[in-house]
């Protein structure tokens, strides 16, 4: 088994989340650890594992289509250090404006945030690095790229 970690920008579209692929297979969620040639991948401080698809043993790769597709996502986690956002923003009754700006799933007690159709939405190339703050904490325009979600919230860019 090979275990690698995510930069906390990497989309899982080639990856499963392990813990709905044992729990649609009725297996350990610790299986994967004893399969040989087995790709998988986590979040830098996140306990959270992941399953490369292609590497998965053939007797399971009939259930991955069952999965939930990850193509473009990330942890919400992963996504807040990212961004700088903190994670409570990413609570639906907390009536932030940047949840409503976000497309997020929740897969297993695990949220995901769609980076890619947020850079998408905001009309980003994918190489630029993002964060969130308080528009009145960037510099002046020529300065500093910024795009307004609302009227004190803005995604600066990189």
């Amino acid at each position: 088994m090979q275990m690698n970690v995510l930069t906390h920008n990497h989309w899982l579209n080639h990856y499963v989340l392990n813990k709905e692929l044992s729990l649609l297979a009725g297996i350990s969620s610790n299986a994967y650890r004893y399969w040989k040639g087995v790709e998988a991948a986590k979040f830098d401080d996140a306990r959270v594992v992941f399953l490369r698809k292609e590497s998965i043993l053939p007797k399971y790769r009939s259930i991955v289509a069952k999965c939930t597709d990850l193509s473009g996502m990330v942890q919400s986690q992963a996504f807040c250090k990212y961004t700088g956002l903190a994670p409570s923003h990413l609570i639906e009754g907390n009536n932030s404006c940047i949840y409503k700006a976000l497309n997020i799933i929740d897969v297993c007690d695990i949220k995901f945030v769609n980076l890619k159709k947020f850079y998408d939405d905001l009309n980003l190339d994918y190489g630029y690095h993002i964060y969130i703050e308080k528009c009145r904490y960037f510099g002046p325009s020529p300065l500093e790229k910024k795009i307004h979600l609302s009227s004190g919230i803005c995604v600066g860019y990189y």
